[in-house]
């Protein structure tokens, strides 16, 4: 289940109240009558194929021009899309998938997110099965921001196709995160409490540059230069980021803290993305 989806009311709450707040990052309002909304969602026909060969449902937004969606971790202000499904007896849905996100904003005010459309992809796993669909309801929930901030619902109904169709449909406009290569090296300056995330590999293993890093932290969990994103340091033809963080392990309120976030390689929406999802303890400590 997407960690998002039992916290989505409190998310909007918390966006409300910051909004009626002295310094507020853009205005919550109410929809406004309008001919075009400024951002719809639709579920697809068919389940696709993620990038470890598992399936899902996948949920396509429309976002109209100079509006935008959010991240896993929307930066300085946002909320993500959040998304509940419902399936058939003996199915169950897995952690949502969000593509390499656009870095939107200034450095005074960062956020990341998604400007024209985006692909969420949502891990489903059932049994075997002769049935060539299954009957899928979602129920959707976003923020969509520009000068000002609008939330919209959806919910969304649809007999899926069990088979991925290879001609269904999917974004090939945003690089979906896979694994960090194993000649990445992650080690950790400091203690597993507080220290520095320590990613470094020769800068051919990163593919294209330049190299950065953005967070997706989760409660109990701090990084300590800010939103990011993070750059990278190239020394000879080795490429090194540093990642200062803190853990406070009584306010890990959604699990045993993790050191979460993506490495970006280049600068287009298609470039490589890695996951970063390491529990500190089991990162060694770098050598002296």
């Amino acid at each position: 289940m997407d960690r998002f989806n039992s916290t989505v009311l409190a998310v909007y709450g918390t966006l409300i109240a910051l909004a009626m707040g002295s310094t507020p990052p853009a205005q919550v309002v109410s929809t406004p009558a309008q001919a075009v909304a400024p951002a719809s969602a639709s579920l697809a026909p068919c389940l696709v194929a993620t990038p470890d060969g598992a399936t899902a449902v996948l949920i396509r937004f429309r976002i109209e021009p100079h509006w935008h969606l959010y991240w896993s971790n929307p930066g300085d202000s946002g909320a993500p899309p959040a998304i509940k499904l419902t399936l058939p007896a003996g199915w169950t849905s897995g952690v949502t998938i969000f593509p390499r996100p656009e870095i939107l904003g200034t450095a005074e005010e960062r956020n990341f997110g998604y400007q024209d459309s985006l692909d969420l992809l949502i891990p489903v796993f059932g049994p075997k099965s002769d049935a060539p669909s299954i009957a899928v309801e979602a129920k959707v929930d976003w923020l969509v921001c520009k000068t000002s901030c609008i939330m919209g619902r959806a919910t969304l109904s649809e007999q899926v196709s069990i088979s991925p169709d290879p001609k269904a449909p999917q974004s090939r406009s945003r690089a979906l995160p896979v694994k960090l290569p194993d000649s990445v090296r992650a080690t950790l300056e400091g203690s597993p409490t507080q220290g520095s995330l320590v990613l470094s590999g020769a800068t051919k293993s990163f593919g294209t540059l330049p190299v950065s890093f953005i967070p997706d932290p989760m409660s109990g969990v701090e990084y300590l230069d800010g939103t990011g994103p993070y750059l990278s340091r190239q020394v000879g033809d080795v490429t090194t980021i540093r990642v200062p963080f803190s853990i406070e392990p009584k306010d890990a309120v959604d699990g045993p803290p993790r050191l979460r976030g993506l490495v970006l390689t280049g600068k287009r929406d298609v470039d490589p993305a890695f996951q970063v999802d390491l529990k500190p303890s089991d990162v060694p400590a770098v050598e002296k």
